[in-house]
């Protein structure tokens, strides 16, 4: 996702290529004109657009809806264990939902766990002469180093075993404890990234704005106005030629 900055200056700038590629087109014409001749006593048709008016739609990008854990982790297991998983089960199905759900609240507390820490280790770093960046950086690796989330995996995986709407046909007990360890992993560093990077990142595709409650987005409203530049060009008092870009 861009930032806001981002995005807006692409706005411009893509209007400024839309001017120049106007101008590039002016110049075909003039020597189209200019090899005519009839054509070449007519002025040359040239586009100029004094000013631009636009209104941008974006929304936030904490407001863009994430998956929980119970959703990922859920996810994860059935792309992995795909036909050896039959959600069909209804109620060994509900089993899974509900364990998931059950540890969420225990994967939560490890975020809020490293977010904590994270804010004591930096107002540590200027006691201890270290960067806060590195100081911060070691608690949310923390979790990682420790092994919780390979405990996660674990806890989960056993809990796959017990279910009767589970087996092990076509699927690697080793693979699916790996890869739901690693989808934890991933989803716990976008969180903490999210958290530590503080940008202002916006939404701007169509399909994910659909998404947000409208009384959400946030319109910007731009009018753009067109100030060329041309070449000048003189002598200085040596008589050298100068060629400088002032405005139109």
């Amino acid at each position: 996702m861009p930032k806001l900055n981002e995005y807006l200056g692409g706005l411009v700038s893509e209007i400024a290529s839309a001017r120049k590629m106007a101008d590039l087109q002016t110049v075909q014409i003039a020597q189209e004109y200019a090899q005519d001749d009839l054509l070449k006593h007519f002025s040359i048709p040239r586009m100029k657009v004094s000013s631009v008016d636009l209104t941008v739609p974006f929304a936030h990008s904490g407001l863009v809806p994430n998956m929980s854990f119970k959703e990922f982790v859920y996810d994860e297991i059935t792309s992995v264990s795909k036909t050896d998983y039959d959600p069909s089960d209804t109620k060994s199905d509900q089993s899974l939902r509900d364990f998931l759900s059950a540890l969420e609240m225990d994967y939560n507390k490890t975020i809020l766990r490293s977010k904590i820490t994270a804010a004591e280790n930096r107002e540590k770093a200027e006691e201890l002469g270290i960067k806060r960046s590195e100081m911060q950086a070691a608690a949310y690796d923390y979790p990682i180093k420790k092994g919780i989330f390979d405990d996660f995996s674990k806890r989960i995986i056993s809990f796959y075993e017990s279910l009767d709407n589970a087996s092990w046909n076509q699927t690697d007990f080793e693979l699916l404890s790996l890869s739901v360890q690693n989808r934890m992993i991933k989803e716990y560093q976008n969180t903490i990234k999210e958290v530590a990077t503080q940008t202002s990142q916006v939404v701007v595709e169509a399909s994910q704005l659909m998404k947000i409650d409208p009384k959400y987005l946030i319109y910007a409203k731009m009018n753009i106005t067109e100030s060329g530049m041309e070449w000048s060009r003189y002598e200085d008092i040596n008589g050298k030629p100068v060629e400088t870009l002032i405005p139109e």
